[in-house]
């Protein structure tokens, strides 16, 4: 049942997103993103380094308060073709237990190939710190696009927004469809906190 919501919820929101582009609100930042690949033949893998690009923009979901603000980040891994987008917000939705969405969309031409699940999310302090889950609950809504909602209940809530406005970095795991693993490791330091205090503030 709760899947099913998830998944009525990144309809609409797809939906919703295909109009016009809402302006951008503020200073697009840049920075470092680490893409870690499962390699057989190497016990340590493949590393391969890109960037995030950072930026707010006014939620355009008619069911947001006025001047509410979505997080948009987009990864650029040029060597492995990935391009990615991440798209976080505060959801409104009564009917969705989660606080916040955040919603992944891949674009075609990756090199890895096709993904088959994004697990969830992580934080961490550093690029190489073992990263803390999120508690969420992440779907496939189709090819190279998933939703993960994060958890409403009050004690997850807490540790979900602390973690994420405390740690610098966030891990995406990936499944792919060869069951081949990877993950990317994208940075979120003070020069982006005030973004994240925002969406995530009590």
């Amino acid at each position: 049942m709760i899947r099913a919501l998830f998944l009525a919820a990144a309809l609409a929101w797809t939906i919703a997103a295909s109009g016009p582009a809402a302006a951008r609100d503020g200073l697009a930042t840049t920075m470092r993103a680490v893409l870690y690949e499962e390699d057989l033949s190497d016990p340590k893998g493949h590393r391969v380094e890109g960037q995030i690009t950072w930026q707010v923009e006014p939620t355009t979901d008619a069911s947001a308060p006025s001047g509410d603000v979505t997080i948009r980040g987009t990864v650029e891994i040029p060597s492995r073709k990935l391009q990615m987008t991440l798209t976080i917000r505060r959801n409104f939705d009564s009917a969705l237990p989660a606080t916040h969405t955040v919603q992944i969309e891949v674009g075609p031409g990756f090199t890895a190939g096709r993904i088959k699940q994004v697990p969830g999310l992580l934080m961490k302090a550093n690029e190489q710190a073992k990263g803390a889950p999120l508690a969420a609950l992440s779907v496939r809504v189709a090819d190279a696009h998933f939703l993960i909602g994060l958890s409403a209940v009050p004690q997850d809530a807490s540790k979900n927004s602390l973690l994420i406005r405390s740690k610098d970095w966030m891990d995406i795991p990936i499944l792919f469809a060869t069951q081949r693993r990877a993950i990317l490791a994208i940075e979120k330091n003070d020069d982006v906190s005030p973004m994240f205090n925002t969406v995530f503030a009590h």
